[in-house]
């Protein structure tokens, strides 16, 4: 159905649906929509897993390459900060900003305990959140970096009115952060302008142990037949009722992909990483393959903005 793509390259895109009305995604279209626009995605690393794959669904219909770059000069391998690709006979960049739990993390309170490396604050946004407004499509996503591994196994507590708070329980914290979320976006966002988008937790796929102590999935090659709910619906419950609780604008969406996800056993990058990596390396179960899962996630995107502008179109018209 979709033609081998290596990095990024610019090679056409093909996707037939099969027995159903859902819309094939249209590059020069997206890419109409959101001329002289931004589409931003903000989150950990599987965002940046959608944001690259979205960039290679639009390049095909662009004939100048030369006309599509990363506006600072970073290479696309660049994994901190932020990456802003520019398709510039559109003036449309196409943007990533790594903040893997939303909320800001950093420096603890003066006379905190010497176990306190970082801390995580529930209530004040990361500071990139000032490039994210404005946007005409925003897509969220959080969750991987929300566990003991990530958090206070590393020395890192939750903090909150300027206070240090280390009992506070993870999944309280991560509610917490999303609230601090929803506050930002009704400040900020225009939602008769901006389209946004929280996407669900993206599955792992680790197989008789954890990614640090020899959990692999190499061994499947062909798709689920009957998946399994991934353990972390409880993070899917939060993000759906603090969106669901913005009931101010129809263009603030929950955008369920958790379950279509969970039968892609296969569509990792298990052992086979990226160049270099040391065989003893931990396999990769969590990202995923490219062409691969994050492009239907795209055109789930795709479709969800086709409904919302034809629903305010004059009937019988359609860009």
């Amino acid at each position: 159905m979709q033609s081998g793509r290596k990095d990024l390259g610019y090679i056409e895109w093909r996707w037939q649906p099969h027995g159903c009305d859902f819309p094939s995604f249209d590059a020069r279209k997206m890419l109409e929509w959101n001329r002289n626009g931004r589409i931003v995605f903000v989150g950990d690393s599987i965002g940046r897993n959608q944001w690259e794959s979205l960039v290679c669904m639009l390049a095909p219909v662009v004939s100048n390459k030369s006309a599509i770059y990363e506006e600072n000069g970073s290479p696309i391998s660049k994994h901190n900060g932020f990456l802003s690709m520019r398709f510039q006979p559109y003036n449309l960049t196409v943007e990533y900003y790594r903040s893997p739990f939303l909320v800001l993390a950093g420096r603890p309170p003066n006379g905190s305990p010497d176990k306190v490396k970082a801390t995580i604050r529930v209530d004040e946004l990361h500071w990139y959140s000032k490039k994210w407004a404005g946007a005409e499509v925003l897509i969220f996503n959080v969750g991987h970096w929300w566990n003991e591994d990530k958090t206070t196994k590393l020395g890192f507590y939750f903090q909150e009115n300027g206070k240090l708070n280390m009992t506070m329980p993870l999944m309280e914290a991560f509610r917490k952060s999303l609230e601090a979320w929803k506050l930002w976006a009704m400040k900020n966002i225009d939602t008769k302008k901006s389209h946004v988008f929280f996407r669900s937790y993206s599955p792992v796929h680790y197989i008789q142990g954890k990614w640090d102590d020899g959990g692999s999935c190499d061994t499947k090659t062909e798709p689920e037949t009957n998946a399994v709910p991934d353990e972390h619906t409880e993070f899917n419950d939060h993000i759906a009722d603090v969106v669901g609780g913005m009931n101010n604008t129809r263009k603030v969406q929950f955008l369920n992909i958790t379950y279509l996800s969970e039968f892609r056993t296969d569509a990792h990058p298990s052992k086979y990483r990226e160049p270099g990596t040391p065989p003893e390396a931990p396999q990769d179960c969590s990202h995923w393959c490219l062409p691969g899962v994050p492009d239907t996630w795209n055109e789930i995107l795709y479709a969800q903005l086709l409904s919302a502008r034809s629903r305010k179109e004059p009937r019988g018209v359609h860009l």
